[in-house]
């Protein structure tokens, strides 16, 4: 595998572009769309919020179909808490596209992110559909990764190939999400994180929602801002197997490497969101390690990235171990805090279950006010292991947040 420059153009057969519609006030870019040439397999996780947007629930609804060839997206509104007029809308921006591109209405997803509880502007979506599809290019990959940006400071684009047999795969992707960031998505099989992922594999339709299945677990479910679940995550793939690979149909050698592909460029991604979040100042990344199982470690670091507490320490430089602890104890997982240990980068704070007699305090307050701050916790009670991203609390945040639909 080896990293390339791009992103969800990268792979064969797919073209982007992103244009200025009128939504955001700003004038910023605000409507994208992604393209293959061909039809392609996809598959798509969502937020398990309760409150879902209409793009989420259409998309949902559009995956039963067979084959997809094109994502429709627009920021600086969310399309949600609109009701029956919200789902139409999001249909009708579907059906925009497809008319477009010669497709079927259901061949085309959609998504959406911004305020809540403002109607869609339809019909500066519907006047924009032909500029936006009549500008379609390979080259405009980074303009769909800008377009789909709300308080995002920087574009997040990232692409791998990887080879399969004797063909080579391309995986690329963008996405967008700095605030109200905690996802929890769930595979729907047959300020808002949204992630759009192309690849030219040749694989089933099953084996690509069992790999975007693994791939988000470690990935986007393992980030948080805020701790806060948007309505309309959403993470969409969509592979049109131009690579010309040996069709992926199982869980054999190629699955593994192409899953695995999958999940480094997912997490390359999901590291860029936790360090572009709103007001972040630092990139905090935390390691579990000595789980009982892969979910125990998973539910322990996502306790401990969420700790505002802790984000807030961070943030001001100081080494409060005591936090980490809490954070994990309140976890619900079962572990013996006398064998724990629990480090500041390359400082022990903590050796089983009290604090470690080499701890020093300034050393440890000199990391923690690096730009990237490393936590583990050895558990030590199994083998499993897991890692998640978040980044501090800073006083921006507040400001951002506290007048974010004004």
């Amino acid at each position: 595998m080896i990293i390339v420059k791009g992103g969800v153009t990268s792979a064969k057969g797919f073209s982007a572009n992103g244009i200025k519609a009128g939504i955001k006030p700003s004038g910023r870019k605000d409507l994208a769309l992604l393209y293959s040439e061909v039809p392609a397999v996809a598959a798509g996780a969502f937020t398990t919020n309760r409150c879902q947007a209409s793009p989420v629930k259409i998309s949902s609804f559009h995956l039963r179909a067979g084959t997809h060839q094109a994502i429709i997206v627009n920021s600086g509104n969310a399309n949600c808490a609109n009701g029956r007029t919200g789902e139409k809308d999001a249909l009708v921006m579907a059906a925009a596209a497809a008319e477009l591109l010669g497709l079927g209405s259901r061949m085309v997803l959609v998504a959406s992110t911004g305020i809540i509880g403002r109607k869609l502007p339809i019909e500066k979506i519907i006047k924009a559909a032909p500029a936006l599809a009549g500008g379609l290019s390979e080259k405009n990959g980074a303009s769909f990764a800008e377009t789909i940006m709300t308080t995002d400071t920087r574009k997040k684009e990232f692409a791998v190939k990887v080879k399969l047999g004797s063909a080579v795969v391309t995986i690329g992707g963008a996405c967008k999400g700095v605030g109200m960031l905690y996802p929890e998505l769930k595979t729907a099989k047959h300020a808002t994180m949204l992630a759009f992922i192309a690849t030219d594999a040749s694989i089933s339709k099953r084996m690509l929602e069992e790999s975007l299945d693994e791939a988000i677990k470690d990935s986007f479910n393992m980030v948080s801002v805020d701790g806060d679940m948007s309505t309309n995550d959403s993470c969409f793939i969509m592979a049109n197997a131009l690579a010309g690979n040996n069709r992926i149909a199982g869980r054999g050698p190629a699955y593994r490497k192409f899953t695995d592909a999958l999940r480094f460029m997912a997490q390359e991604l999901a590291k860029m969101l936790a360090e572009d979040g709103e007001g972040a100042t630092k990139l905090v990344e935390i390691e579990v390690r000595g789980a009982k199982s892969a979910i125990d470690a998973r539910k322990v670091a996502r306790k401990i990235s969420t700790s505002n507490l802790l984000k807030c320490a961070i943030f001001g430089g100081d080494p409060n171990w005591g936090r980490i602890v809490a954070a994990a104890g309140a976890s619900g997982v079962e572990f013996d805090i006398n064998r724990t240990d629990v480090y500041l980068g390359p400082v022990k704070a903590l050796s089983n279950g009290t604090i470690a007699k080499s701890f020093d305090k300034k050393k440890a307050a000199k990391f923690f006010k690096g730009k990237n701050v490393n936590i583990i916790v050895d558990l030590k009670s199994g083998k499993s292991s897991a890692k998640a991203w978040t980044c501090d609390f800073s006083k921006e945040y507040v400001a951002i947040n506290s007048e974010y639909s004004t």
